[in-house]
């Protein structure tokens, strides 16, 4: 049986901060569950797409839909966070139309993407760090 999709879970310290930061690349929030305690979301499932109307399939493109989870961690820093090996090595590529209209709404966020550079193959693309210090490429071919 192969592999459909693909959705990756990122723990995160403060939840709707991230969830701000993700709206800011398009995705929208879906799903959550929320705590008992103080009504506020512990996990939330995000979705990008094409933006059908309801009931249809949003995708990419391909037919799938692009998904994030993002879960509460319990309230690690973001600098502990950014110390970790373990997140060193992740670095996820989202590829989008407009890659200088992205970096200055990031910039205008407060993000402090990296500049966007052109690659030899006509693509564009920068890089940012989202709320908790994962690594997001934000990749486009020119117009």
């Amino acid at each position: 049986m192969p592999v459909t999709a693909a959705t990756p879970l990122l723990n995160v310290a403060e939840i709707n901060r991230s969830i701000g930061f993700y709206q800011m690349l398009g995705f929208v929030v879906v799903a959550r569950t929320i705590s008992d305690f103080d009504d506020q979301p512990i996990w939330v499932m995000l979705e990008a797409g094409d933006g059908e109307s309801e009931g249809e399939s949003e995708s990419n493109g391909n037919g799938n839909k692009i998904r994030l989870m993002l879960a509460a961690n319990g309230g690690v820093s973001h600098e502990e966070r950014r110390m970790r090996p373990s997140f060193a090595g992740l670095v996820w590529y989202l590829e989008c139309n407009d890659v200088q209209g992205v970096f200055d709404a990031l910039q205008d966020g407060g993000f402090k993407p990296e500049p966007v550079t052109d690659l030899d193959d006509g693509t564009h693309q920068f890089f940012v760090r989202d709320p908790d210090g994962y690594e997001i490429a934000i990749t486009g071919k020119r117009a």
